[in-house]
């Protein structure tokens, strides 16, 4: 949590998840802004490929050296970024 103390109020930034731009960046200093896993020169389009061509993610992460808790917090990420926490109505 962020506090930031004004004149006449306190405002509070806090994060309830975690975000997909944690686990990417995107700058053109890196394969001229396409967008990559943090700390890294992987392409994140290279993971929805290799799934495309029906691989595994452990298959990916063999074939590259990543931290594999950087890919699984990407796609954890990316599921929560579609799901509301709400449950279905029957």
């Amino acid at each position: 949590m962020y506090t930031a103390r004004g004149a006449q109020q306190t405002l509070f930034f806090w994060r309830d998840s975690v975000m997909v731009n944690d686990f990417i960046e995107v700058t053109p200093e890196k394969l001229g802004g396409t967008p990559v896993f943090r700390g890294t020169r992987i392409p994140v389009r290279v993971l929805f490929d290799y799934l495309e061509e029906g691989y595994t993610v452990d298959a990916f992460l063999e074939q590259y050296e990543i931290d594999p808790n950087l890919v699984h917090g990407f796609i954890e990420a990316l599921r929560d970024s579609f799901t509301t926490g709400r449950k279905a109505e029957v």
